[in-house]
């Protein structure tokens, strides 16, 4: 892994890079980490630091690449493989710096590969996928949902209204549902007109 020390400009916040899963089992909380207040605090921060400011201009991280659905002749789509690149240099949040993407970016043009604000891109990218991993663990792993109350919800309503781990935010809201919090921010989410037709569907879903 790589330190300020090394002369190497993070592109994460603070509480992102002290993340301690890899990248490689991406990102993925164990199922057998405590519901400490640490860990909880912890998972809070980390959510409020990957929250973009403003809307996202197109939804991150893409959806996953289902193999039944790829079709025998498929390829892979381009940003699997350049997450693989990636991934080579960056194996923990602590390793997301400016050099290595740079790194990075320069291999993904040599392979011809489209890098167009490749920085940019890539870091919010990696900012929902470990997004994404927060929300599941909140909204699924979590057994106290009062000591998650309302902070988690709160937070995962603004993720899905800001196309940040979106998906992954109203599963989080739908596995908390018993939460008066979690409906509440269902039924916004499902009425609100600005969002993708499927997130306003997977939160309508619940409340049927």
């Amino acid at each position: 892994m790589t330190t300020e020390d090394d002369g190497e400009e993070p592109l994460l916040p603070e509480a992102v890079r002290s993340l301690p899963y890899s990248w490689d089992l991406g990102f993925i909380w164990p199922p057998e980490t405590e519901e400490s207040q640490k860990n909880l605090a912890y998972a809070r921060a980390v959510l409020e630091a990957c929250l973009p400011p403003a809307p996202l201009t197109a939804p991150e991280p893409p959806p996953e690449v289902i193999l039944k659905f790829l079709g025998q002749d498929a390829s892979w789509p381009e940003w699997t493989q350049i997450r693989h690149v990636l991934r080579e240099r960056m194996p923990y949040a602590l390793c997301v710096t400016r050099e290595r993407m740079a790194e990075a970016e320069a291999e993904c043009a040599r392979r011809g590969f489209d890098t167009t604000d490749f920085t940019e891109r890539w870091t919010v990218r990696i900012s929902a996928w470990i997004a994404e991993q927060v929300l599941y663990w909140c909204g699924l792993m979590v057994d106290d949902t009062a000591a998650i109350t309302p902070w988690a919800m709160e937070l995962a309503e603004r993720c899905a209204q800001r196309g940040m781990a979106a998906e992954q935010a109203v599963w989080a809201l739908r596995n908390t549902a018993e939460v008066p919090q979690s409906r509440e921010a269902l039924a916004r989410l499902a009425a609100d007109e600005a969002l993708p037709p499927e997130i306003r569907e997977l939160a309508a879903q619940e409340l049927a």
